[in-house]
């Protein structure tokens, strides 16, 4: 006879036996749930491939113009396609024609934008010839740098931002200085709203003198970056502004086409974003060859810091025997501008990119010429230019060699000048004079987009 158990007190026994089931019901069912979900999913693991984004054609394109300078109120549109069709100019609509460019009087800042076959090949300008002053009216890109820009009372910049869309935007800027990183918590987290501009003045945010260059990246949303910069020298007759062009990144070897002949002042800037010091060799850009000039030694590059190099003697000079450009080969990766002054004008020569199809820019009228440089190889390229009416006033071809380049004089009236390089790619830009000067440079188009390749986030 077995006693029973206590009031209030489990059994040993009982207690035991239900462990036991659970685990033989574990043991005997764990199994069959694997081979279940093997006989589903498959042995074979799952690889995921990082695919590249796929090009696809652009279908709308969107251009973002600063504000006009006094003087400078046109914006010009044109198609390097010959595409037709309406163009939006900020708040207007504008009839573009086949090989022909179209013009709007708009004082503020302007947002083009065009669809269809319209999109390849979009390009606009803003301009004017009282003083003369140009500049293109950019893509909206994640980053770039403004090098060569002033926070004081003789050489002052305005950044101005454009938002193209209707959400707001967010962007940083960091700004180096001579002595190095320059704390300026102003210009972090600078919100724009949709279809807004801000134009953010650097003397009032942090004033100080030296040569300052900048980061702008835009973390939220699209935006359009340009630089108004302003030269006022005391005792000068007014101060004189154009724009200063940006840069997608810093690069070891950099060639800045676009100097005005004559003497004045010449102040090449040079930026190191890394943290390490560099050393940069300077040569001067002629047609036939590129040369180190006597006199001038290596300069050297403070890490996060910025460095000025008066040219202004050897420029002077040199431009009288047909330099046009500045070579900059450093030990790393460095961004540059050079900025002139001559017959109380301001002008900025800045690192050209490599066009290796058709391009076309569009320019303002007066004196210009088409500088070329640094060819891959042999071959020609090609150049025709427009008038205002799309008249072809000029149709030449112009004989490159590897490392050379060549000029081209083209007509006062030419307003859109089309080049095309053929077996070879080439460094270019427009030299403007005429009351002052200016400099446009060329660029390939973009003619096409980018679609990311989209997965699932599991297996």
């Amino acid at each position: 006879m077995t006693d029973a158990p206590a009031p209030g007190r489990r059994s040993r026994s009982s207690s035991s036996g239900r462990r036991v089931d659970v685990t033989v019901l574990l043991a005997v069912l764990l199994p069959v749930l694997v081979l279940a979900l093997l006989a589903v999913a498959g042995t074979e693991p799952v690889e995921r491939s990082q695919r590249p984004p796929t090009t696809t054609g652009l279908t709308s394109a969107t251009l973002g113009c600063p504000t006009g300078l006094p003087g400078a109120p046109s914006v010009r549109v044109a198609n390097a396609d010959d595409a037709a069709g309406e163009v939006s100019i900020g708040e207007d609509q504008a009839t573009l024609e086949a090989g022909r460019s179209a013009q709007l009087e708009v004082s503020g800042s302007a947002v083009v934008r065009a669809t269809g076959d319209l999109a390849p090949g979009l390009v606009a300008g803003r301009s004017g010839t009282t003083p003369l002053a140009a500049t293109e009216c950019p893509r909206p890109i994640a980053e770039q740098w403004f090098t060569g820009v002033g926070a004081g009372a003789r050489h002052s910049s305005v950044l101005e931002l454009v938002n193209p869309n209707t959400g707001p935007a967010v962007a940083d800027v960091v700004v180096l200085g001579s002595a190095g990183a320059v704390d300026a918590p102003e210009l972090r987290g600078v919100l724009v709203p949709g279809s807004a501009t801000r134009r953010l003045e650097l003397g009032s945010l942090l004033p100080q003198e030296g040569e300052l260059a900048l980061q702008v990246t835009t973390t939220r949303g699209r935006l359009t970056a340009s630089v108004e910069d302003t030269d006022d020298r005391l005792g000068s007759a007014e101060p004189t502004t154009d724009w200063l062009g940006g840069q997608a990144e810093a690069q070891p070897t950099s060639t800045l086409l676009g100097v005005p002949s004559g003497a004045g002042r010449r102040s090449l800037v040079l930026a190191n974003p890394g943290e390490d010091e560099l050393r940069a060799e300077l040569r001067f850009v002629t047609a036939d060859s590129v040369f180190a000039p006597q006199g001038l030694e290596e300069v050297r590059i403070a890490p996060r810091s910025t460095t000025r190099v008066t040219l202004s003697e050897q420029l002077g000079t040199a431009t009288a025997d047909g330099t046009y450009g500045v070579q900059v080969s450093a030990t790393g990766p460095v961004t540059a501008s050079l900025r002139s002054v001559v017959r109380r004008d301001v002008s900025h020569a800045m690192p050209a990119e490599p066009v290796t199809a058709r391009t076309v820019a569009v320019v303002p009228e007066g004196r210009k010429q088409l500088q070329l440089a640094d060819a891959s190889g042999v071959g020609v390229v090609g150049v025709v230019a427009r008038d205002a009416e799309g008249r072809e006033v000029a149709r030449e071809k112009v004989e490159v060699t590897p490392g050379a380049g060549g000029t081209l004089d083209l007509p006062s009236s030419a307003v859109v000048v089309e080049v095309t390089p053929r077996r070879v790619s080439v460094l270019g830009a427009v030299l403007v004079t005429g009351t002052g000067s200016t400099v446009l440079r060329l660029h390939d188009l973009t003619s096409a987009g980018l679609v990311p390749q989209v997965g699932p986030g599991l297996p």
